[in-house]
């Protein structure tokens, strides 16, 4: 691995990182937060068999990232560059068929909106994955400096944040009617106007973008992922990084999922959803402009780990306590955000981390597979958080037809698992990166590793 003399590296290209997971997220954030609520609530999908539906959906949708990842890998750059053709070429189906995905068929048979959600989900998957892939791997390309890795890091968590906003912020306010209820016929629209914003984005991210790291694909290093599968298990960084990313996707993060039918039928009141999202996306924007001062202080290892403690307490009392002012709830979201600010904003250095370390005990470089592979863990996360919330709901005696009419014994049930479920996330994180994460990096480097 050796890097290439040219453009220093500088805000093009934090700016142009940004604008990469920016327009993934345009079209990944709205489908991961609304997808359930569209074909369970509008199309009246049975949770059930969305359930199966959504865990059929993300198994292939994991299949394809380390098929993708080595195919990247074992082809020669082209124009000087390994990912960004892949990104080029992905973005236009992405957007088409996030469009298809939601079109609005309320009358149809059941067989025909099951057709609907899981036919366009595997393919969108296959469009996504062609660009999120290769912009993941870029990050490695791009700078072998820690503290610059870090920086791109808080980028693309700027960028992820920036995407969010106007799904968590905006879409509450015109999604629900009076009665509390999703229109399910304003969907397709709302998909449309973020897909051509994300196809922009994509576009500007290959113009800003300099990779430094010399891409080689050297003729001796046939594509074997077997080989790389195994590694990826031998890596121990590596395992405390996904574990934590599983649990943190699987249940922490299904708060975002389970917030809407908790303010639906628990505190009755959808138009506080974008307040409550205000509230606690405010500690994760506080986590990115500390991120870069507190890296130089301690390590990624320190900053990833203990705050989960924080996080643990703070999902117990949302879990046990009935709170009954949304505000208060709210309050202590926000300090749940807070405590793993840090780590969403860190991840993706503690990947490249680990991809160098990889490098290093192998001999083969291989960012497009090991990257691959972490992502194939956390798309089957996201299919297991999606069908567990199905699950879940079903299981507290949610009725569909009921809308947010539902019983009092019900959405208790539903205020319980709204809390339960990221408290078992903050259990594993914590569990995880504490006893497998061992790099005592130095300003965020990777040079160590304890306890081996």
């Amino acid at each position: 691995m050796e890097e290439k003399q040219t453009r220093p590296f500088g805000i093009r290209d934090k700016f142009g990182y940004m604008l990469g997971d920016f327009g993934c997220n345009m079209s990944f954030v709205f489908i991961n937060n609304y997808m359930l609520l569209f074909f369970v609530t509008c199309l009246g999908i049975p949770g059930k068999i969305f359930s199966v539906l959504i865990l059929i959906a993300k198994i292939w949708d994991a299949i394809n990232d380390p098929i993708i990842g080595g195919l990247c890998d074992s082809h020669a750059p082209k124009k000087g560059s390994k990912f960004m053709p892949w990104i080029k070429w992905g973005s236009l189906p992405l957007l088409i068929f996030s469009v298809v995905m939601f079109i609005y068929i309320p009358d149809a048979p059941l067989w025909a909106k099951c057709t609907l959600c899981l036919g366009s989900y595997m393919v969108w998957s296959v469009a996504y994955t062609s660009v999120n892939v290769p912009y993941g791997s870029l990050q490695s390309a791009i700078t072998t400096d820690p503290i610059q890795r870090a920086e791109l890091s808080n980028a693309r968590s700027i960028g992820a944040m920036l995407a969010q906003a106007p799904v968590m912020l905006i879409l509450p306010l015109i999604i629900y009617d009076d009665n509390q209820n999703p229109k399910g016929n304003l969907f397709i629209w709302v998909v449309l106007v973020m897909g051509i914003i994300g196809f922009i984005a994509f576009f500007f991210l290959r113009k800003l973008v300099t990779e430094r790291v010399e891409p080689v694909v050297q003729e001796k290093q046939k594509f074997n992922y077997l080989q790389t599968f195994v590694s990826f298990f031998k890596n121990k960084p590596m395992m405390g990084v996904t574990i934590s990313s599983v649990a943190m996707l699987a249940f922490l993060m299904t708060v975002t999922n389970t917030m809407h039918y908790t303010f639906m039928c628990y505190f009755k009141n959808t138009d506080l959803l974008s307040i409550g999202t205000v509230i606690s996306m405010f500690p994760m924007l506080i986590a990115m402009i500390l991120c870069k001062p507190l890296v130089k202080k301690f390590s990624k290892r320190q900053l990833c780990t203990y705050p989960f403690i924080i996080s643990i307490a703070a999902t117990l009392v949302l879990t046990i306590v009935k709170i009954k002012n949304p505000f208060v709830w709210f309050a202590v979201l926000a300090v749940v955000m807070f405590s793993v600010g840090v780590y969403t904003v860190l991840t993706w250095a503690m990947v490249a981390d680990c991809i160098d370390y990889q490098e290093k005990k192998t001999g083969r470089r291989e960012e497009s597979s090991i990257y691959a592979t972490y992502s194939l863990f956390r798309k089957l996360a996201q299919g297991i958080g999606t069908a567990v919330v199905a699950l879940a709901i079903d299981l507290t005696g949610y009725v569909a037809a009921n809308g947010a009419n539902q019983t009092t014994e019900v959405s208790d049930k539903i205020y319980t698992m709204t809390g339960a479920l990221p408290l078992i996330g903050s259990i594993i994180c914590f569990v995880s990166m504490l006893l497998l994460y061992k790099f005592d990096d130095n300003n965020g480097g990777i040079e160590n590793e304890r306890n081996n």
